[in-house]
């Protein structure tokens, strides 16, 4: 939205002006004006880099050191590199039983 609306503030009650997004705060009290959207959208941001973080086999904290963490790098890009080409061989084998069938048949 690009233009202003006015919305009455849940904290103080008093009318403020209004753009639309979630980080809107009142102009008066400086509480949000839609706080369980806000809410719901820090939560979204959280659970999204939860799961960015749950995508590695071994986990990367801010304690390890410089070597450590090369290691573990190495290490989860070379399990999912095994495991794509699990996921490859069994496509493979699946196309190449579908061909002798047919040809087969």
């Amino acid at each position: 939205m690009s233009h202003a609306n006015e919305i009455k503030c849940p904290s103080c009650g008093k009318w403020t002006m209004w753009t639309g997004r979630v980080d809107d705060k009142c102009i008066d009290c400086g509480g949000f004006l839609e706080p369980e959207r806000f809410s719901r959208d820090a939560e979204k941001k959280i659970v999204k880099g939860r799961r960015i973080k749950d995508n590695h086999y071994f986990d990367l904290r801010p304690t390890d050191g410089p070597v450590q963490r090369e290691v573990k790098l190495f290490f989860n890009s070379m399990l999912w590199g095994f495991y794509y080409l699990e996921i490859a061989f069994f496509v493979f084998m699946t196309a190449l039983l579908a061909v002798v069938g047919i040809i087969a048949a």
